[in-house]
């Protein structure tokens, strides 16, 4: 099974002649032909998606109110009312500003950790806001304050995009000010003083501007992997190591930090690194979307960098990186996941028509698209939607959670 929490694929290495994967399609036992879906008001995006060991899946995201949504369902896609009753949970932060859900991760005890971002104390400042429920959809009241703890960087504002879980250590990462930032917790949600020189957290600054990690990975040997964006030349995708104690890894890339400009150095380059997910070599694949030279639509963008942050020349007929166009129109890649074959699964959207459709795109482990795969489309209503979160179950089928309808809710997609 891959650990979603890890997003560390332990599948076996494919070989040159092994046969390429199954044309992925709905699973029709799954919820309605193939997709379920959650309401929460007026208005629901899911962002990421986990997968427990006995099947059930769990999703968190956002309603129109700025509150934390989360939702889990059963193997058939209905709503597993063992959580909370209904199958869903909503959490008002206290704050004056909206709230946003944006990822989340299973303890070993089957607790689940959400974080995200709130203005605690009704003051306008953004800040990581985490919270941990229990297997019922509860509040863990043994977490932090009631369930719930904030993290206020010196920097200024701050949002948490990312979370991975290690043992009893929570790690949750995102930006501060204009830098990446990440913090360690401990299993009691306090900050772990033993991380960072005593802060229990890390910023650091990339490039010449803004930055912010979008993802989290822990290595084997316990360090933190972190992907994002970074003004450099345009935008770049931006990975970062640290140490397991939170110091700049010294012996990845340029002291610690690796810069790429997916698709080339040009005016208003744009590349921007959704996801991150490390092989069972050790090799560090960092997905999202760029532009490129020849176009200003959006493409599924690839990045593969050995385990000392180089790019990696096996793949992407030698640059290291490719980008794929899909449709006519944009084709963002929101997250990816490893599956047993070692291949490269990409979820997000591309356009259709006026609308967005649910996008999925797969690649072996030389960068290849797999044109027996897909890319593989999926209109939700006749509305927007998009694949925001992927995961792969232990049998194999694809699971992917996002937005879709009129109006918008969770949308939960499995495929096979």
């Amino acid at each position: 099974m891959i650990s979603n929490m890890m997003k560390i694929s332990f599948g076996l290495a494919i070989s040159a002649l092994a046969a390429s994967a199954q044309a992925a399609s709905l699973d029709p036992t799954f919820g309605s032909a193939g997709i379920a879906s959650t309401a929460f008001g007026s208005y629901g995006a899911a962002a990421r998606v986990v997968i427990q060991p006995d099947g059930r899946i769990v999703t968190a995201g956002q309603d129109a109110l700025g509150d934390f949504a989360v939702a889990r369902y059963t193997t058939s896609g209905a709503p597993d009312t063992s959580f909370n009753g209904t199958g869903k949970v909503v959490t008002t932060p206290s704050s004056s500003c909206p709230g946003q859900a944006r990822a989340l991760a299973l303890q070993a005890d089957g607790k689940i950790v959400v974080v995200g971002t709130s203005c605690p104390n009704f003051n306008s400042i953004r800040n990581f806001t985490v919270y941990r429920y229990n297997t019922d959809g509860s509040l863990d009241t043994s977490f932090g304050s009631f369930g719930k703890t904030t993290i206020n960087f010196s920097a200024g504002a701050s949002e948490a995009y990312a979370v991975a879980v290690q043992g009893s250590s929570i790690w949750v990462a995102g930006y501060a000010g204009s830098s990446v930032a990440l913090a360690r917790l401990t299993g009691s949600g306090t900050l772990d003083y033993s991380f960072g020189s005593g802060s229990g957290f890390v910023t650091t600054a990339l490039g010449t501007g803004g930055a912010y990690a979008s993802s989290v990975v822990i290595q084997a040997d316990g360090k933190p992997v972190l992907a994002g964006d970074s003004s450099s030349n345009g935008t770049a995708f931006a990975v970062v190591r640290y140490t397991a104690s939170g110091v700049l890894d010294t012996t990845f890339g340029t002291g610690g930090k690796v810069l790429t400009n997916v698709g080339g150095t040009f005016f208003g380059n744009i590349a921007n690194a959704t996801s991150l997910a490390i092989q069972s070599d050790g090799s560090i694949v960092a997905a999202g979307y760029a532009n490129s030279a020849n176009s200003n639509n959006y493409h599924f963008a690839v990045v593969r960098y050995t385990s000392s942050g180089a790019l990696d020349s096996s793949f992407g007929a030698g640059t290291g990186e490719v980008l794929t166009t899909i449709g006519s129109g944009d084709a963002i890649g929101s997250d990816v996941a490893i599956d047993a074959n070692g291949g490269i699964i990409i979820g997000g959207y591309s356009s259709a028509g006026s609308y967005r459709q649910v996008t999925l795109n797969r690649y072996d482990q030389y960068g290849n698209q797999d044109n027996s795969f897909g890319p593989v489309t999926t209109t939700v209503g006749s509305a927007n939607a998009s694949a925001q979160g992927i995961a792969i179950q232990a049998d194999g089928k694809i699971v992917t959670v996002g937005y879709g309808n009129s109006p918008s809710t969770f949308v939960v997609a499995r495929y096979q």
